[in-house]
């Protein structure tokens, strides 16, 4: 079977139970189901050509998988994958992405701190890379998030499980834009989706604005993720150089008023400290 003619490409609705189909078109060679997300997802080879397909039957998880269509029928970068179509069930609705190689970074199968530290871990592992690396791959998170500004959107529950890293090829890509949103908004919950390990402080307040400013603190706060030893946020904490640090620790002040005006800024101020 060529590629183009993969049956992923071009349904538009089965009938029949999900499991039962993929199995039908090819081979499910892994599943994802520990998220707590309301979704599973599948790594089905066909045509000769390994697919990942994301799957949910809870409304709430719909909706979101939903917003990650509109969104990528907006935009397109080369880190992100490509959305190739979409499809109904009888019970849900299913979205058919590119595969990409590579490990999660933060996975179900290492949870919390502790599992973030174990030495097999994706976390860890990629933690221990050299400095070099692991800024090309902050890198990559920048770009992307200052070419997804530019386009008006506002990163929300962005964290390292939406992280895939090549181990073989030392290249990153960004996934899970569900939550993502145009423009800024006013937080009407008493605490936004993520990670608080990336959160900005305004992610914490009913009634706050989350927006450009959000994202920038964002930024910094991965750095200090991947660069300083548990996080810290001293430099005697920090792994990189101290002109890195400045910046990081700029984006990532608690007082919105002190941190980067864009998230272009913080990235641009930040290649420069590389050199």
């Amino acid at each position: 079977m060529n590629v183009k003619d993969c049956p992923l490409l071009t349904v538009e609705k089965i009938e029949k139970d999900l499991v039962t189909y993929l199995s039908s078109i090819g081979n499910i060679f892994t599943v994802f189901d520990q998220q707590d997300s309301g979704c599973i997802s599948y790594g089905v080879q066909a045509a000769e050509q390994n697919w990942f397909v994301k799957y949910s039957e809870n409304r709430e998880a719909i909706g979101y998988m939903k917003n990650a269509e509109a969104i990528h029928q907006e935009v397109a970068h080369p880190q992100m994958p490509k959305l190739l179509n979409s499809f109904t069930t009888d019970l849900g609705f299913a979205l058919v992405y590119e595969w990409i190689d590579g490990e999660v970074l933060g996975t179900p199968a290492f949870p919390g701190k502790e599992g973030r530290n174990q030495p097999e871990s994706p976390h860890f592992r990629f933690r221990q890379l050299p400095l070099s690396k692991v800024i090309a791959a902050l890198n990559t998170i920048y770009d992307v998030h200052a070419y997804l500004e530019q386009k008006g959107y506002v990163a929300v529950d962005f964290y390292d499980g939406g992280m895939i890293y090549d181990f073989d090829r030392d290249e990153l890509h960004l996934c899970d834009f569900d939550c993502y949103t145009k423009g800024p908004f006013i937080l009407e919950m008493d605490r936004l989706f993520g990670s608080s390990r990336f959160m900005a402080p305004e992610e914490f307040v009913r009634g706050s604005q989350i927006d450009h400013l959000t994202n920038v603190y964002t930024m910094g706060a991965a750095a200090f993720v991947f660069l300083a030893d548990e996080g810290g946020r001293e430099l005697r904490d920090w792994r990189a150089s101290e002109a890195l640090y400045h910046v990081a620790r700029k984006a990532a002040s608690p007082e919105r008023s002190e941190r980067y005006g864009s998230v272009h800024e913080f990235y641009r101020a930040w290649l420069e400290a590389q050199n």
